[in-house]
């Protein structure tokens, strides 16, 4: 690990220690001589996951480029602390390959734990994806895929299609399914019109993959800044929009077999939302804030699509600790879409009133 730092612009070290949590790339701290706290971050970039790093790599170091001369532009002070800093190699890249492992350093950001949860929380978190959003609006180029057709749903159909299609050629046990193949594709045949209508929403640089474990907080409980950009991308903000309702406003966790206790939180959107637009509400087009409550169907939708595509393929992508996992996600997830469903008129009144239209 010593000989993988030194490839990097970083010199007396003295300790190295992983640091667990991660799902995806393997993260190490890394204390140089005379320090009390880490002053790097090391990580292992999941190539398996992420295909092509110079790709990854490039869209992180353009955006937090971006990010930071809008810092300075503000006045901003402890900019250090507001975004991420990708640590050179010693020939000037923004990553080390030995041909096998691909490895990144970034400065590591002093932070407190996260605040314990509450409906202020979620406006904060609301304020700081969409503070993100909105000083990248005049970002200059557009971003490659770092993973294709990530929040494609017409892309997640035809796989889970596919999926159906190969595990009846294999004979592969499908009890317990029932018909949630089926609603899932008069669900989405019946929304397809609106999900088509994305495409009239410009391509904005999002996160895609937004979550309050994403965040780092100060020592009062505001956002620093957000982390973990492996997957920022050129896309529209439904994305990150919708994402982040699907997990934090579920009144359960995805793997709950009680789908009784599946419902939507109607006050920790309505939190999140206010947060998200008192940063985003002047930058919206017509189109994005038209199309804005749809992103609070999509997503669970699509999760369910694809919890049920992996069940089907035989648990291949997503960890399991048991064979019918997936298949209780997927109809968590189809739980949530029915009552995003029956709160539906809430909804789209409420974003629309703070939009304005």
């Amino acid at each position: 690990m010593i000989n993988i730092v030194k490839q990097f612009k970083v010199k007396n070290i003295v300790k190295i220690k992983p640091l667990h949590g991660g799902l995806i790339n393997d993260t190490y701290l890394v204390w140089t001589k005379g320090a009390d706290v880490p002053q790097f971050v090391l990580q292992r970039i999941n190539n398996y996951v992420f295909k092509d790093v110079a790709r990854l790599q490039n869209n992180f170091s353009k955006v937090t480029r971006h990010l930071r001369k809008k810092l300075v532009a503000q006045g901003e002070t402890d900019i250090d602390r507001k975004v991420l800093t990708l640590v050179p190699t010693l020939d000037g890249k923004t990553y080390y390959t030995d041909g096998k492992t691909y490895w990144r350093m970034m400065v590591y950001i002093p932070h407190a734990e996260q605040p314990e949860m509450s409906l202020d929380l979620y406006h904060k978190g609301g304020a700081a994806i969409g503070r993100f959003e909105r000083m990248l609006a005049d970002f200059p180029t557009k971003l490659k895929p770092t993973i294709p057709h990530f929040h494609d749903i017409k892309f997640r159909i035809k796989e889970m299609d596919k999926a159906l299609t190969d595990a009846i050629l294999s004979n592969r046990d499908l009890t317990g399914m029932g018909d949630l193949f089926e609603d899932l594709l008069m669900c989405y045949d019946y929304f397809k019109p609106f999900f088509e209508r994305f495409k009239e929403m410009p391509l904005r640089v999002c996160h895609f993959d937004t979550k309050l474990s994403n965040m780092l907080f100060d020592n009062e409980g505001e956002v620093l800044c957000l982390i973990d950009l492996d997957t920022v991308m050129s896309g529209y903000i439904t994305s990150d929009y919708g994402d982040f309702l699907r997990t934090a406003a579920n009144t359960t966790h995805e793997n709950d077999r009680a789908y009784s206790h599946v419902g939507f939180d109607i006050d920790v959107f309505k939190a999140f939302t206010e947060g998200y637009l008192q940063e985003m509400k002047d930058t919206l087009t017509p189109a994005e804030k038209e199309l804005l409550p749809y992103s609070v169907l999509l997503f669970p939708l699509m999760q369910s699509v694809r919890f049920l595509t992996d069940f089907m393929n035989g648990n291949v992508y997503y960890h399991v600790d048991y064979q019918k996992q997936n298949l209780i996600r997927a109809k968590n997830q189809y739980a949530l879409l029915e009552s995003v469903a029956s709160n539906w008129e809430e909804i789209c009144n409420f974003i629309y009133r703070e939009v304005a239209i």
